[in-house]
């Protein structure tokens, strides 16, 4: 905490001052700070200062993949992650589902990070949510979907 506080000095933390600040340092050293901030937040974030708290939430919400890579390379959190047999399929069924009867606008940045802390993908938040946005299903998808299925009259009777 003492680091990240004279890194802002008097200064009230902001995302842009932080970036202003990081700007010139090596992406390794850059890293050290981003990694200095999840492990504050994911570990001491309740005993922070408010102003602290704001900064740190704001500034995982303007950078989600740092605490993405974070909770998957330096917490246990990445071996919790579930391998999907069939991740297209997988992905295609959640827009389906999140899409076909939403009335509000979709945060296909958030639906992205959900998924990527949850099931094991390769991929950054932006390129999944790039492909969650502009993915258009078709009606012979949801045929795709039902055919992976097999249901037996055994099924049917429980």
């Amino acid at each position: 905490m003492k680091r990240l506080q004279s890194l802002f000095g008097v200064a009230s933390p902001t995302v842009r001052l932080f970036e202003a600040q990081m700007k010139p340092l090596s992406p390794d050293v850059r890293r050290e700070w981003e990694h200095l901030i999840c492990r504050l937040a994911f570990g001491y974030y309740d005993n922070l200062p408010k102003r602290y708290e704001k900064f740190i939430r704001r500034y995982l919400s303007h950078s989600p993949d740092v605490y993405l890579n974070y909770l998957r390379l330096h917490s246990p959190m990445g071996a919790f992650c579930y391998p999907l047999l069939h991740p297209d399929l997988f992905l295609k069924m959640v827009h389906l589902l999140e899409t076909s009867e939403r009335k509000t606008k979709i945060s296909y940045r958030h639906l992205a990070s959900s998924i990527l802390l949850a099931f094991d993908f390769r991929l950054k938040i932006s390129t999944l949510s790039k492909y969650l946005r502009t993915y258009k299903h078709a009606p012979e998808e949801i045929l795709k979907l039902i055919g992976k299925i097999e249901i037996y009259e055994d099924d049917m009777l429980d």
